[in-house]
């Protein structure tokens, strides 16, 4: 069983001996006080990393200048990026969770499910909801029951960035990427013969958090505007297509064996990923917006653009699917709901949005587009979200009890052993998959009306 998805019954199951004492018990903040003066602590958790210290440094300001006059003081705690949901869930399960947190899109569900986080229509201003309903329609992973759960504050478009310089040195038109995986592979095998064992064709990171999410579900949506991720869940039919996989692990197993991926796939991880890429060593990289911000942190004078997605051969580019990331929602325990909405409304307000943007981080709002922060910034532009980028689905997967290996471990297996059959361990996962989500809905823990357009 994949431990690190429980549905709804497993949830509550893990906390039912203690779920009363946890809506009641104590949460990040402190108590309120019948003294005026006294300023309620509002604990903010996130995940620690560039943003992060954009918006520690704009709460420093916060609390110092406009958080008297709420009667508000944030204690504003990044925690460590790889362990980040496994600190969320102990937080809950020992009755220290904060009261305004980072939620995972693709874990809000479960949280939900668990009874951990509010709905925000009767907390949050509605102008502030208004402005997040292209991000709340019914198929959103921050909607769940109808009820948005969470807001989000940055734009994560995904592209395939390409480092100029190598694409001209190797012969290729920077201005014509590579449209589809076969011309990627093309690519990748003229950038890394011009680069002479100093630079390489494509980075395939297959050790980055979330290397499924973002690098091999996201090609295959963006040819296929049916599919969700997780598996490749097609909500009209109420199936799985894992199959559809194979044209990208094809392309990545190729890249790996012909050595046009840079070096050490297998262990590659996102901060050394984006170092290569910053030092000049790759041509291409399929990513998101925030790549931006981290090539910015490192000073790097890689000459970058950001190219479409490339798309199994013989399809065309449908749509880019995005994700309007790092939502924030409101715990479930915390003792001061409405300054906790009050906090989470200034997280998700432009003042934040504009701190994000001066370290190069895609914002949401098109007024913080256009501010003198990034309106310079070319490359950053290029993410800028347009009529392909289209917030992705929601999916069951993060919900589903599956029995043996998870879809992750299928996909680093059929990536790390090239010798292995990439269909039957694709028509196995289908199998798993399937069965998890059809026990699921026929016990009625699922609503398959959840995951439709």
């Amino acid at each position: 069983m994949n431990h690190t998805t429980l549905t709804r019954r497993g949830f509550l199951g893990t906390l039912a001996a203690g779920a009363a004492a946890t809506l009641t018990g104590c949460g990040g903040s402190t108590a309120g006080s019948t003294d005026p003066g006294e300023l309620t602590t509002i604990v903010v958790w996130d995940r620690a990393g560039a943003h992060a210290k954009a918006r520690q440094e704009f709460f420093r300001t916060w609390n110092a200048q406009q958080g008297k006059a709420f009667g508000i003081e944030v204690r504003y705690e990044p925690q460590a990026t790889d362990k980040y949901e496994e600190i969320v869930r102990l937080g809950f399960q020992t009755k220290r969770a904060p009261d305004v947190f980072h939620s995972p899109s693709a874990q809000l569900g479960a949280f939900v499910a668990a009874g951990w986080v509010r709905p925000l229509r009767e907390l949050v201003d509605k102008g502030v909801l208004d402005a997040a309903e292209p991000y709340h329609r019914k198929n959103s992973e921050l909607v769940w029951g109808g009820q948005p759960y969470a807001i989000p504050t940055t734009s994560f478009t995904n592209r395939m960035i390409i480092n100029v310089e190598l694409f001209e040195k190797a012969g290729l038109d920077p201005d014509a990427p590579p449209a589809t995986f076969g011309e990627v592979r093309k690519a990748a095998a003229a950038i890394t013969k011009a680069g002479g064992g100093d630079a390489f064709g494509m980075i395939v990171p297959i050790k980055a958090t979330g290397f499924r999410q973002w690098s091999v579900d996201v090609p295959v949506m963006a040819g296929d505007a049916a599919l969700a991720q997780f598996g490749l869940f097609d909500a009209a039919t109420q199936k799985y297509e894992p199959a559809k996989y194979e044209p990208v692990l094809e392309l990545y197993r190729a890249l790996i064996t012909d050595r046009t991926a840079y070096p050490g796939a297998a262990t590659l991880a996102a901060d050394v990923a984006i170092n290569a890429f910053g030092k000049g060593e790759a041509g291409m990289y399929i990513t998101s917006s925030a790549i931006v911000s981290s090539l910015t942190d490192l000073g790097g004078t890689v000459k970058a653009s950001a190219a479409p997605l490339p798309v199994p051969d013989g399809q065309r580019l449908v749509r880019s699917p995005m994700n309007a990331g790092y939502p924030y929602a409101i715990s479930s325990t915390s003792q001061n709901p409405e300054k906790a909405a009050k906090v989470l409304e200034i997280m998700v307000g432009d003042g934040v949005q504009e701190a994000l943007a001066a370290k190069a981080a895609p914002p949401l709002n098109a007024a913080v587009w256009d501010s003198a922060a990034i309106k310079d910034n070319a490359l950053l532009q290029q993410f800028r979200p347009g009529e392909l980028d289209q917030q992705w689905p929601k999916t069951p997967g993060g919900l589903l009890q599956v029995e043996g290996e998870s879809v992750d471990q299928t996909i680093e297996k059929l990536l790390l052993d090239p010798s292995a059959a990439i269909g039957p361990a694709l028509t196995g996962m289908a199998g798993r998959l399937q069965a998890a989500y059809d026990a699921a809905v026929k016990a009625g823990e699922l609503d398959p009306q959840e995951f439709q357009a």
